[in-house]
């Protein structure tokens, strides 16, 4: 399956900006919203989308730059 990306939301470059909620990506299209980061990797494996790369911080989620996200082992 696809690679995932768990990003913040709503989309921030404030670093003091709080997060609603964590999306799972595929595809650069939202298909999932769940409350934690831990939530949202955990259902993106349980899918079986590998790699899930993880967003490090909240204002950093450009997914051209690999540094902005680690990637979590299923």
């Amino acid at each position: 399956m696809a690679a995932a990306y768990i990003e913040h939301r709503p989309k921030s470059s404030d670093k003091n900006a709080s997060t609603t909620h964590h999306a799972i990506v595929v595809g650069g299209k939202d298909i999932a919203e769940y409350k934690t980061q831990k939530e949202a990797k955990d259902a993106a494996c349980k899918a079986g989308h590998r790699p899930v790369h993880v967003a490090r911080e909240r204002h950093l989620q450009n997914r051209d730059v690999p540094d902005h996200f680690r990637v979590d082992p299923c």
